[in-house]
This record gives structure tokens, sequence and C-alpha cells, in this order.
């Protein structure tokens, strides 16, 4: 009569494990029609299936069924669920009108009433059966309760079957229905639980697919039928427990909405606290007593809502937050972390709770948290917190909590501290929004309310934004100050004299600088010591002593430590290691420290990394490499960041795109917006630099020579005249020699460069003695270019030393040692090609050299010129080269003089000789067997 409750035939996930349910409904039912009036008590946790077990038995028992349901908004409604079942069994007008006048006047029934109703539906029911279902009984109104209550009492010999879904509460307490029910003999209570394992298991086809679910859902009903869902949008051939179920968080919200509002209350404070639930700060969030904590977290985990006292997955955490109104979500994370403080928690565990506490109404300052010393001990929590997320290299949450703690905290001074923290760690990752806090900082220096401290720190950010005035300003306040500077106060002079010379104490760097540290003392610090390292290369040029302190900061440089950066140390210590000519180490050293900004997700420290590095690969020569990292360096940093640094990456670029001939891509470069400030800095001097030789390379040799002088003229002011920062002399001369008018002024500036430079092999000599060689006689021309090559080998620049072996690829040609040139000329094509200066390379091949030529790897090298010639050919040009007539010739080879004036005409042309005696010697060593 009834059916199973095999999910297979009933078709819904509701049935699956209810077949020992649905046998004892089947029976009571038997019992009620053998005229034995039964009821049954469906308990269970909240969405175990209660609903869908007495519906689903009610419509496939075949008895008339009739159904109500309880709902806490119609709890005041009198007899709203008697109505529910006696209207749509036909009810006679005075039942209604019974009904209607009860539902008027809100009365508590009365005896009258509930006789006349239960007679009512003695009379509807006939001769039966008739199952009546009442579903979240526990909401009925109180008079469709008591009615239910004497209809049970004289129901013995009726055929009906009464069932009642009633919902488990919290605490452990029967209501009060369910004593009345338990002390009736006709009453049975069947309980519901969730799914087990198993039972998801044959929802979802496997075992582990039943883990998964079992993991996801507790085997709550509601849960399990939403990852169901889920997994039918995945698709049809979607095995196992869907990997993405949005759904889920909202059955788990609808889930805790049947509950009892304690018990919403409870979730909601166990979303707010999370790893840091206990009963105590569960109750003091939520603001009930412990015991009902207890019975709420017993009710949620029996319905398999929470496992071990925690949601069961992140997403469902994060359902119950969003579903809290933002002032209640704000208020009750204020009140976790106010707890949780209290209690003496570490910082870093408070600091969350404060910034997810924020807005929901807070006011600001003391009074946003509560008042009392609330914005006080706020603002220490999250500084405490903003100094280990970075030394943990967590730069966004050091910002958050630093903005944090800027809004809450009551005090000028103190907020004036708080800004030069956040604008100092904004620049981290933003220098541009960084450069942004930098008026009202500056406004709070004019003030007073800055320590030493943090004026110090301001300067490197306002020259970098390039407010050259304010950081002027700030540097006349802490030279005035009365405090001894010590090693923060020299290291910042010395930056200074490196990087911004206008604003150093003096025009030049101290001589003393380097090992001793200066007058000052010894240099101490690894921020100091960097800094003294560049100075020295830069004032006395490479230096032993430099590179080993550049070498000692970079092996013990951290990424951060507390409110420093690493790159503010490591930077000197590379680029000092780069003007060392120690480019080995400088590149190893590069790489390992943008593998770790890389590994962080450091952008703007890779910015800076990549820009070195870049410079590193252009004085290798490796100029396809050189211009990747230097765009690299402009795209990684944030619009507009590179401030006055620009200079760095974009010397880079437009002199790497120079050599390689792309003169539309340096354009492109040199088109690009720089600030003027940078260049009264260090930084405009390879810009400077890279702009001269693209004019130089376009043509405009004038323009070329004013950019060039106008970095000699700097750099001796400056006091930093070294040929390893930017070699101005030898650009200048190359210029004036290109212009082809006065090899006596390069001459003198080539002489005057290799008069300055130290015993130390280097590219700039290496350079000075090819360009010499244009300004001597042919004769001299190969010794010096075998020297430079010499030189620019031991040294490592690729394209430097394949300018040498081109220049002496021609020398050896003027001389008509064509045999020499050709095996020069030879290595020179493959060590541009290799470099990447393919306009270099198509110097070696003017045939081929065309505008609109793409580059090919196809491309071969010079041939050798005797092997162009025909065997014939090299017969005869070869004992002609050793002094036999025409007529000789001809009759060696038994041929007409007619003919061999022909074959020599040919060899001529082919080995671009105009002379019998132009012709190379070893012709003979590859002479042919003759007859």
């Amino acid at each position: 009569m009834t059916g199973t409750a095999g999910s297979a035939e009933a078709g819904c996930p509701g049935l699956v494990e209810r077949d020992a349910q649905w046998d004892r409904l089947t029976a009571l039912l038997s019992d009620a029609v053998a005229g034995a009036g039964r009821v049954a008590l469906v308990t269970g946790p909240v969405a175990s299936g209660k609903t869908t077990l007495l519906h689903r038995f009610g419509e496939r028992c075949g008895a008339r069924f009739v159904s109500a349901t309880g709902s806490a908004f119609e709890r005041d409604l009198p007899f709203g669920v008697a109505g529910q079942l006696l209207r749509p069994l036909g009810a006679p007008g005075e039942v209604g009108q019974l009904l209607g006048a009860a539902a008027r006047t809100a009365e508590p029934a009365t005896a009258h009433q509930l006789h006349t109703l239960c007679l009512a539906l003695f009379d509807l029911a006939g001769d039966g059966p008739l199952v009546i279902g009442v579903d979240d009984v526990e909401y009925a109104d109180e008079q469709s309760l008591q009615w239910l209550l004497s209809l049970i009492r004289r129901m013995g010999q009726a055929r009906i079957l009464l069932l009642l879904g009633h919902t488990e509460t919290s605490g452990g307490t029967r209501s009060p229905l369910r004593s009345a029910l338990s002390r009736h003999p006709h009453c049975r209570e069947i309980t519901v639980a969730p799914l087990s394992e198993p039972g998801l298991a044959e929802l979802f086809g496997g075992a582990r697919a039943g883990r998964e679910a079992m993991a996801l859902t507790g085997g709550n009903l509601l849960l399990t039928c939403s990852l169901l869902a889920d997994r039918g949008k995945a698709g049809p051939d979607t095995a196992g427990a869907p990997a993405a179920a949005p759904g889920l968080g909202r059955a788990l919200v609808s889930c805790l909405h049947r509950c009892e509002p304690h018990v919403v209350a409870v979730a909601r404070a166990l979303a707010v606290t999370g790893a840091h639930a206990t009963v105590e700060r569960l109750g003091r969030v939520a603001g009930i007593p412990a015991e009902e904590v207890r019975g709420a977290l017993d009710l949620m985990t029996g319905a398999g809502l929470l496992a071990e006292g925690r949601f069961r997955t992140d997403e469902a955490r994060a359902a119950v937050l969003d579903d809290m109104p933002s002032d209640e979500r704000a208020r009750a994370h204020r009140d976790a972390a106010r707890l949780l403080h209290g209690e003496g928690v570490p910082a870093t565990e408070v600091a969350p709770y404060l910034l997810r506490g924020e807005g929901g109404g807070e006011g600001g300052g003391e009074g946003g948290d509560g008042g009392g010393d609330g914005g006080e001990w706020t603002v220490a929590v999250l500084e405490e917190a903003a100094e280990r997320a970075l030394r943990d290299e967590r730069i966004d949450t050091a910002l958050r909590c630093l903005e944090r703690a800027h809004r809450a905290c009551p005090e000028v001074q103190r907020r004036a501290a708080i800004e030069a923290k956040l604008v100092r760690v904004e620049w981290r990752v933003n220098p541009a929004a960084a450069g942004r806090r930098l008026t009202a900082l500056t406004g709070a220096m004019r003030a007073g309310r800055l320590s030493d401290r943090d004026v110090r720190s301001l300067v490197p950010l306002l020259l970098w934004d390039g407010r050259t005035d304010g950081a002027a300003e700030a540097m006349e306040r802490l030279r005035r100050a009365r405090q001894p500077a010590g090693a923060a106060g020299r290291t910042v002079e010395l930056w200074l004299a490196c990087a911004h010379p206008p604003l150093a104490r003096r025009a030049r760097l101290p001589a003393g600088t380097g090992r001793d540290g200066g007058p000052s003392g010894p240099a101490t610090g690894p921020a100091l010591r960097a800094v003294t390292a560049l100075a020295t290369v830069l004032t006395r040029g490479p230096d032993e002593q430099a590179v080993t302190d550049a070498e000692h900061v970079l092996q013990v440089a951290r990424p951060s430590d507390g409110m420093s950066w690493g790159p503010q140390t490591a930077l000197p210590a590379l680029q000092a290691l780069v003007l060392s000519g120690r480019l080995d180490a400088a590149r190893s050293w590069c790489d390992r420290l943008l593998d770790d900004a890389r590994a962080g997700h450091l952008a703007v420290a890779r910015a800076l990394y990549a820009a070195v590095r870049g410079d590193i690969a252009l004085r290798e020569g490796d100029l396809v490499r050189a211009q990747a990292h230097a765009q690299d360096a402009l795209a990684l940093m944030p619009d507009g960041g590179w401030g006055v640094g620009a200079g760095i990456p974009l010397g880079v670029l437009v002199e790497a795109a120079t050599r390689r001939g792309r003169q539309g891509e340096a354009a492109d470069g040199l088109a690009l917006p720089v600030p003027e400030a940078m260049f009264r800095s260090r930084y405009g001097l390879p810009y400077l630099h890279a702009r001269g030789h693209h004019y130089l390379a376009t043509g405009r040799h004038y323009a070329a020579l004013a950019d060039f002088f106008s970095c000699g003229e700097l750099m001796t002011e400056w006091g930093v005249d070294q040929s390893v920062l930017v070699p101005w002399r030898t650009s200048a001369a190359e210029t004036w020699l290109r212009q082809g008018g006065n090899s006596h002024e390069a001459r003198r500036l080539l002489n005057e460069q290799l008069a300055r430079l130290g015993p130390q092999t280097s590219r700039t000599r290496g350079v000075a003695l090819r360009l010499l060689a244009e300004t001597v006689a042919p004769q001299q021309r190969p010794g010096l270019l075998g020297d430079a090559v010499a030189v620019l080998e031991e040294c490592g620049d690729q394209y430097e030393l394949a300018r040498a072996l081109v220049d002496l690829s021609r020398a050896h040609q003027a001389l008509r040692d064509h045999r020499r040139a050709w095996t020069v000329a030879r290595r020179a094509w493959h060590v541009a090609r290799a470099c990447g200066a393919a306009a270099l390379r198509d110097e070696l091949l003017p045939s081929r050299r065309r505008p609109d030529r793409a580059e090919s790897a196809e491309e071969q090298p010079p041939a050798d010129p005797i092997s162009l010639l025909t065997d014939a050919e090299r017969r005869v040009a070869a004992l002609a080269a050793v002094g036999y007539t025409n007529r000789e010739i001809a009759g060696k080879l038994f041929i007409t003089p007619s003919t061999i004036e022909q074959h020599l005409t040919r060899v001529y042309r082919k080995l671009n000789v105009k002379y019998r005696k132009d012709l190379p010697a070893d012709l003979c060593v590859r002479l042919p067997d003759t007859a």
C-alpha cells in the first residue's frame, strides 16, 4: 500500500537511509486503518529530512492526506494550523465562522471551540483512513496545539494517522508538546538523523565521493541537496562531489534561520571568532549565557553544520559573516578584538579583528573603539602587528594595519609618526601612491610633529618624487638639530652625495670616504656600509675594500627588518659591485635578489633589481637581455612610480636599443616623460649618456656632444668623475671622430681618459684604445686594436669586443692583409650576433643591409673570399701571387695569356683588390694540384 522509501523508487535524496522510519510509519498506518488511531512524532535536527519523509509518506500511503505547516510568523494567529487542515477537507460553514471569530478575538481556546473542531474533523474523516501531517509543529499557534492534543486524546478508535514533524531544539530540554505526547499510549517517536557516509556514497557514486561530501555537508540533507545541484550545474559527466559548491553557504545560512534566534547568534559569534572560539568567548561576543552556547553548538553539530566546534569550510564561515548586517558584523569584530586583547592574545592575532571591525557606524579616534582608552590600545596593537607583518614581507597587511591605526589614533603627533611609517611602507608597493601623501607629511614636518628619524626617512622619498625643495628643507632641519646624527645621519649625508649631490653638505663626496667611513669614524651597520662602498667607488674608482664591504652587506641583508627595507641597503651594494667591474658577482647577487622578490610578489623590488640587472647585462654587452630587463623594470613599477630613478632603466633601454640598431625603440624610450629633477641627480647621467649615443647614431653630432659634455660637467662638479659611472670622454671623442673634423680634440680626450685610469683592466681602457687607433697611421692601428681586443676580452664586454674586432678587421684590410681581415671579421660577426648587435653585424654584410630586412637566424658569417674562387682562378691567382708573369702562368697551365687575364680580372673583383701585388700571399697554401 505504501511502497518503500528506497531512493531509486522514490527518486528523492531525502529518502536515502529512511527505510526503517518508513516501515514504522507503515505499521502505524496499518493500525489506523484497523481502527486504532495513531500519532507519529517525527523528530530530528534541522534540515535532516523530516519534511521530505512526512510529505512523501502522506502522498504515497494510499489514504486521504492533508497537511499543514507551523510558522514562527503565524504563531499569534489563533487556530491557524487547524484552519490549514480543516478547510481543504471541506469543513462546513459554521466551522469557518468559528475559526474566523477566534482569529479576530485572539483569546485562548475554549472547551467548546476544541470540542466543536474535533467533532468536525471526525465527521470530515468519515470512514477514513485519513493521514494528517503537521510539519514544524513546534511553531504552531497555541490554540491549534491545544486542539491537536484534544484530538489525540479522542482518536483512539478513529481511522486517523497523525504525523507531527518536530525539529530538535537546543539545550536538551523537551518541549511541552513532546512531554505531553510521550505520555500518550498511541504516540510513537521516530527519529530522523543526518545521512551517514555510506548514504552519501550511494548518492554521489563512490566511497571517496561520499567521504568528500561528508566533509562538506556533515550529512545535512539541505546541504547535500545543494551539493548535488552544484554537481548538476558542473555538467552531466561530473563524478563525485564538485570542486566548487557555491550553493553550500546559502544552504547553511538557510538552515541557521530555521533555528532559534540564539542559535543564529552563536553561529555568527563563531564565524567572527574563528580559531579563537571558546564557549566563554562565544557567550561574551553573542551576549548569551554559556549554557545556551553549549546547547546551540550541540544542536549545530548534530545537524552536521559544525565539525569539532568549527564550520566545516571557510566558505561556510564566510557565508555566515556575509549574512550579518554590516554594523553588527563590525561591532562583533571589535568586541572580539577587545576581548582577546584583554586576555593577552598577541597583537598579530588581535589586529585582524580590528581590521574587519572598521565601519558599521564606528566613530573615529577613541570614540570609535568604545571610549576610554580604546583608541590607544587599538593603535598600539595595530602598530605592533604592522611591524611583524613587515618582517614577514606581508606588505599589504602592514599597510592595512597602519592605515587603520592612522585613522584610529586620537593624538596628533603620534598620528603623524604613523603616517610617516605608512608612507615608507606604501613606497615599497606603489611609490606614486606614497608620493601623494608627502604633502601632508611635509606639513607635519614644518609643524614640528615629526621626529628626526621620520624627517630623515622622508628625504629620499621627497627626492624620488622630485620634491627637491622639500628635501632641502628637511635636510636643513636635520643639520640644525643639536643631537649628533650618528650612523643614520652619516648614511643619509653620504647617500645624498652619491645620488643627489646638489643637496649634499659639500659639493663633493668627502675624500676620506671609504674603508674608514670618512672623517666620522668607521662605517657600521649594513646601510652605512653599503652606501660607503658606493661612495668609495664613485670617488676613487674600483676599490677592493669597497667590493668586500658590498659583498658582506649582500650576505647579511634581509628583505625587511622592522621598518627598514632590504632594497634600500642592497641596491647601493649592488651598484658598488657593478661600478667596480665585478659583474659576475653582481649578476649572481642580483639574480638571487630578483628570485626572492619574485617569490614574495614584490613588484617594486623586482623593478629596482631588474634595472640593475639590465645595467649589468649592458656592461657585459648582452644587448638583448639588457633591453629585456629594462623593459621589465619599467613595466613592473606601478604607473608614475619610477620618479627621478627613471634614468636607470631608461638609460639601459635607450643604450641597448641604440646599439642593436633599433633607433625607433630608442626614440620611444626617450619620448617617455621624466621629471626635471632627474637631471639634478646621479640617475640622470646614464639617461643623458644613452641619449647622446642615440643622437650620435642618428647623425645629430652636436646634440650628442652637448649631452656628453653635460655629463662631464656634472660629474666634475659633483666630484664623481669616474668612467665606471659614465665614460663621457670616450663617447665625446667618438663623436668628434664621427663628425670628421676634430681628431686632435678626440685624441686629447682619449689620452686624458687613459691617464685617469688606474692599473685595473676596464672596458673604458679597451674603448679608448679602439678609438685612439682611428687617430694614428694605418700601420699603427693593428697594434692598438689588438691591445683593445685583449682588454675587452678580459673585462667581458661582448659588444665593445665586437666593435674592436670590426675595426681590427678593417685595419688589416687597409694594409692588404686580407686573410687576417677575413679571419677577424668572421669572429666579429659571431660575437656581434651573440650579443644581439644586429646593426654591427650587418656592417660586415653590406649586401644584406636593407631597412626592410627582418633578422634571420639563418644568416651566415662573411665567407672566406678565397673560397669564392674557382679551381682555375685559384691556380692562376696563386702563381701570380708568387711572381709569375701571365706568359709564364700560361705556359705552366697550358692555357692562353688572354685566358689568364680574364681569370685575374675575376680574381681581383672577388678578392676586392686592384693590383697583382695586393693578392694574398697565402694563396699558394691552398693551391690545387696542377698538371
